[in-house]
């Protein structure tokens, strides 16, 4: 797996991952593994990059593992492209980078240079200022889907750049109670092609995402760390690859088939019960601590690099965690940190 991680003049602003190599098991029963690249956009220098690089970075780490475990007699069980759907993969990815919200895995993982967690007023605020409003980022969501539908539902001779923007507009006061901060037509999906009614995809992961932690938690009590986590995700949703349809998988984990119950139900919590629950769960994990310290086989290599740049090889450093501290020193003299 090759990383680009940090920021620089004419990267693709986006975070994506892709997969030269997809994993598969051959006629003779041998694995083929897999070959992944992604991306995130960290620039140590501004403040704030580091969460949403951090929340990319799981994003993607999510699309990684789930096409590096697909375990199946053809490459083609293990591409993204159809009928590999966007609900299935992005299901995926979205479950692992919901982690970084989770006080769970805050209290084990968010900790500056001097390993000190990060405290609790700080969560505290994050839940206060931004849990009223989470209904918003629902509306987000959605109006794209509803956009595109009454586009493709309009006759062909009211297919006008006018009547589209007029359009537009209807349906950001119909569905988000006004203009939107980001106006639909500036939405890069609905613009071309190959990924029109992408956020259709969008909307069922999250489904998806909500449904999946509520089973968990309700049948193991807590996800961050959980040994049985892991192997239930490897099984039921891994795997099979695009050998089996989304909504199967989803019904298949979880025993019911999805819908958006489990969203609507984390909306409608009361701020004062998030905040209790979430309290709980990060004084746990503070005390419990990483459950990963020193060294980790994860059975793959592993390069970092700033675009032609090769920052450090696991294959040469003989361990992730070396090359984890060659990342952080490059890291460190790109900033002029003279603690080096």
């Amino acid at each position: 797996m090759t990383l680009d991680l940090l920021d620089r003049r004419g990267k693709y602003s986006n975070g994506f991952c892709h997969w030269p190599q997809p994993a598969w098991v051959r006629r003779d029963g041998s694995w083929q593994p897999s070959v992944a690249n992604f991306t995130s956009l960290a620039d140590p220098a501004a403040v704030g990059s580091g969460l949403t690089a951090l929340k990319t970075l799981m994003h993607e780490a999510g699309h990684a593992a789930h096409f590096a475990n697909v375990s199946q007699p053809s490459p083609l069980f293990s591409q993204e492209r159809a009928p590999t759907s966007v609900a299935y993969a992005e299901n995926q990815s979205m479950f692992l980078d919901s982690l970084v919200q989770d006080a769970a895995w805050c209290g084990r993982y968010a900790r500056d240079r001097q390993g000190q967690v990060v405290p609790w007023d700080i969560l505290e605020e994050r839940i206060v200022s931004g849990k009223p409003y989470q209904v918003f980022e629902l509306c987000r969501l959605v109006a794209p889907c509803y956009f595109e539908r009454a586009l493709y539902e309009l006759p062909e001779d009211e297919v006008t750049v006018e009547r589209i923007q007029s359009l537009a507009e209807e349906v950001e006061r119909r569905i988000q109670g006004g203009a939107s901060p980001r106006p639909l037509l500036a939405v890069p999906h609905i613009l071309a092609d190959e990924s029109s009614c992408y956020y259709h995809g969008y909307v069922l992961a999250e489904m998806s995402v909500f449904q999946t932690r509520a089973y968990f938690l309700e049948k193991h009590g807590h996800i961050v760390d959980n040994p049985a986590i892991g192997p239930a995700l490897t099984e039921k949703y891994w795997v099979p690859g695009n050998s089996a349809m989304f909504l199967d998988l989803v019904e298949g984990l979880t025993g019911k088939p999805l819908s958006g119950e489990a969203w609507v139900s984390h909306l409608k919590e009361p701020v004062k019960e998030t905040l209790k629950r979430e309290r709980s769960d990060y004084d746990e994990a503070v005390k419990n601590g990483p459950a990963v310290s020193g060294d980790i086989d994860l059975d793959m290599r592993v390069r970092i690099v700033d675009g032609d740049e090769v920052i450090t090889d696991s294959q040469q450093t003989g361990s992730f965690a070396a090359s984890a501290e060659a990342f952080e020193r490059y890291v460190r003299r790109r900033i002029g940190d003279s603690s080096l």
